[in-house]
């Protein structure tokens, strides 16, 4: 008998012994190493040692990293290890390379065998403290956000810990309306979820657990997919997708929104966000919402995808908000994605400024995209961002616009054809962005067009959710010293992924597939030579924004490529810009001494910060509903009295408001912007002469 089949035989006969009272159900099967996952494994590993842009060869340096990656994935809050257990895999810290190389799953599945003990205990555990909780009465708090980085030391720690989070979690669905009794019978079927959601893991799970952490250690835009995951990412980019156009991920026991796909029912809503977190559906005519914490990804998924025109109904716990904010029931109809409402849009805004007029045109690009159906069909007029802003802006230019707004918030990316092709509209010629593979080739992707479609006043809107096409289309706009950039700083994702059917490059065939790898195989660079990986571009004048930088942006991420610079080119500026961005930030740093507006915005913005920045709350009832009544009221009055102050009907939407003063600052730049413009539009050929590469 081997070792990982002793410690899975002893790890089944104590679960079994603690979780009698369970279903029988929620005992786990054995997890046992197949041929066709060793193949897996040394196919996945053989593949991204070639293709992934850091060429790293596995070796016993990267197994220690891996290992603690795995580790990290598998308890990331560090609420289920011990000390001792972390002591224990230490064994494993230079064969985690062998468990790649040779497709041996020995040590993976003895990892997860101890961590599936460890949640079986806290769980048992917390079922059964659930019942012996009937008031809230003591003076304790309980830190639901941590940086600890020390694994406790004993169960009497960990039973702490747990107590202390059995008691909030009962606690907040109480003070979300649940009788106790109630509160006790749905955290019982939350937690009884969960552990049998772990114990029905199979080794396709843990494979994929543990694949996913070697890609998260190459970069955080790496990644495996299984056969069946493989085959929902084609339904969800095949534009015949019906649901309500969000990416979920699985976030500790959340659903967590990841972003909204443009055009679709959640992104048309406007009520969701990236990061908020579904915690309930209601299904069918039901008025009360089924709980889907702890529930599996997939099966949230095949729930919330229906036939277009049928609705769905889902409880919304928003992100960032205090740790007691109500959730909220949003009702969206499920409907087709389609390129029509992904595409640009546009419309004229008229602005009033010392008795002038001004007609500023603005186009909003959800994302970079082709009718790649239309072109295959030799449609010479099939429908791109490119071909879109090129009619819209001949239209509004013919009605007669004195500056250009391009709106890229949000865009999150696409094609990078269409980034260059739609640069190559407001420069003459020259190139784009420069593209570095694992080998160190360079290639350099010009404008593919002479000559520009619009020579007037130009400015950018980004922020951070601005990611890799607009921030190449954004970085070129300032390199080029073409238009303004303003904002917030762009995400930072400056790398290039492929995908890799690995079917294609198995010898072996299985009957379910082996799944997919998606590889970051190159980096974007500006036409100056710095890269947008992990900076992003900085917006040359700074608006206030509720998205929160420190949260959202390729730098939080765990391993991200890091910022480098190559060999800059030369090309063509139009000159003077600096100055008259110069120009601008002054008179935007004088109206800001005197924009009850912006003030309050500002001032609103430090406060959803700081609430977000708490990490711990009181588990006394009286005083937890003191706290969070407070908040809520004085959000309430400060928000009522500065609308007021500012003659807005309390009835307007507070995001509509916050929309409106950041786009009124937009339009008053561009302003200044045509107002300093004057003649100093000649073009220069400025020589940027290379420079020696430097890294941080």
């Amino acid at each position: 008998m081997t070792k990982i089949t002793k410690l899975i035989l002893t790890v089944l006969l104590l679960i079994t012994t603690q979780v009698s009272s369970q279903d029988s159900a929620t005992v786990p099967g054995l997890l046992i190493q197949k041929p066709v996952d060793n193949h897996l494994l040394k196919l996945v590993t053989a593949i991204s040692e070639r293709a992934h842009i850091n060429q790293e060869q596995i070796d016993n340096e990267s197994s220690v990293e891996i290992l603690d990656t795995y580790i990290e994935t598998l308890d990331s809050l560090k609420v289920y290890f011990l000390k001792s257990d972390i002591n224990y895999f230490q064994r494993y810290k230079y064969l985690i390379d062998e468990s790649l190389i040779n497709g041996d799953l020995e040590a993976v599945f003895d990892i997860f065998g101890v961590y599936r003990l460890r949640v079986q205990q806290r769980l048992s555990f917390s079922i059964d403290l659930i019942n012996q909780i009937n008031s809230f009465d003591t003076d304790e708090s309980y830190e639901f956000r941590s940086d600890n980085k020390v694994w406790p030391r004993s169960t009497d720690q960990l039973d702490d810990i747990w107590r202390k989070r059995v008691k909030n979690d009962l606690l907040s669905l109480v003070l979300a309306g649940q009788s106790i009794d109630k509160a006790k019978i749905t955290l019982n079927k939350r937690y009884s979820r969960i552990l049998k959601r772990i114990n029905n893991y199979d080794e396709e799970n843990v494979i994929n657990i543990f694949l996913n952490s070697y890609m998260a250690y190459l970069d955080p835009h790496s990644s495996y997919l299984t056969p069946s995951q493989a085959e929902e990412y084609e339904i969800q980019t095949s534009l015949s997708y019906e649901g309500i156009g969000a990416r979920l991920q699985n976030n500790e026991d959340f659903i967590e929104i990841v972003n909204l796909i443009p055009g679709g029912p959640a992104e048309i809503n406007g009520t969701l966000n990236p990061l908020d977190k579904i915690i309930g559906i209601y299904e069918g005519d039901s008025t009360i919402s089924t709980e889907i914490i702890g529930w599996d990804l997939n099966d949230v998924v095949k729930l919330i995808r229906g036939p277009k025109g049928s609705k769905i109904k889902l409880r919304i716990l928003p992100t960032s908000t205090n740790p007691d904010a109500n959730p909220f029931d949003l009702t969206l109809t499920r409907d087709n994605v389609t390129l029509e409402e992904q595409a640009v849009s546009s419309y004229i805004k008229t602005i009033t400024s010392d008795d002038k007029e001004f007609e500023i045109g603005v186009i909003t690009i959800p994302s970079f995209y082709q009718d790649f159906a239309a072109r295959r069909r030799g449609d010479q007029n099939f429908r791109s961002t490119t071909s879109d802003v090129e009619k819209l802006v001949s239209e509004i230019s013919e009605i007669g616009i004195d500056a250009l707004i391009i709106d890229l918030r949000g865009n999150a990316g696409g094609l990078l054809d269409e980034a260059v092709s739609l640069t190559g509209l407001f420069i003459d010629q020259g190139p784009v962005v420069q593209l570095k593979d694992m080998e160190g080739n360079l290639e350099v992707i010009d404008d593919p067009s002479f000559g520009s479609i619009y020579d007037g006043p130009l400015a950018i809107m980004v922020d951070r959710y601005s990611a890799s096409a607009s921030e190449i289309f954004a970085a070129a706009v300032q390199d080029y010293e073409r238009g303004l950039v303003i904002g917030q700083k762009t995400f930072g994702k400056g790398s290039v992924q492929n995908l890799y059917p690995l079917d294609r490059y198995s010898r072996y065939k299985s009957k379910k597939g082996f799944g997919q790898l998606t590889l970051t195989i190159a980096k974007y660079y500006r036409v100056t030579g710095e890269g947008t990986q992990n900076k992003g571009v900085s917006p040359d004048i700074v608006l206030p924004s509720f998205i929160n930088d420190e949260i959202i942006g390729e730098e939080t991420k765990i391993n991200p490529l890091p910022w480098d610079k190559i060999l800059g080119l030369n090309f063509e500026t139009y000159t003077n810009l600096q100055t008259t961005i110069n120009v601008v930030e002054k008179n935007f740093e004088l109206r800001k001494s005197n924009n009850l507006a912006l003030d309050f915005l500002i001032e609103d913005i430090a406060e959803f910060n700081k609430t977000s920045q708490m990490n711990s709350v009181s588990l006394n009832m009286e005083i937890r509903k003191q706290d969070r009544d407070e908040r809520t009221k004085n959000n309430t009055i400060r928000r009522e009295t500065r609308l007021d102050e500012l003659g807005v009907e309390n009835t307007a939407s507070f995001d509509e408001f916050s929309s409106k003063t950041i786009l009124n600052e937009a339009y008053l730049m561009v302003i200044d912007l045509i107002e300093a413009y004057g003649d100093d539009r000649s073009v220069q050929t400025t020589s940027h002469l290379p420079e020696i590469p430097q890294q941080s």
